[in-house]
């Protein structure tokens, strides 16, 4: 009966250990895809930076006047 006992303990230190394992991968997947998500956020605030730019030039008067010049 103490053998029985002591495959037991060592089946469920084997499982434990494992389920460790793959919730210590499981929270790396979660940080990795955190610090991806932040990163995409910092480009999109970018992105919408530099269109805000270009909408200014593009709407500009001085702009609008160069390309029918140009056009001519």
């Amino acid at each position: 009966m103490t053998a029985v006992w002591i495959i037991a303990i060592i089946f469920g230190a084997l499982i434990v250990q494992q389920y460790l394992r793959v919730q210590a991968k499981q929270q790396e997947k979660d940080r990795l895809a955190s610090r991806e998500a932040e990163a995409l956020r910092e480009e999109i605030v970018e992105l919408q930076a530099r269109v805000s730019v270009l909408e200014k030039i593009i709407t500009d008067k001085g702009y609008q006047v160069k390309e029918d010049i140009e056009g001519l």
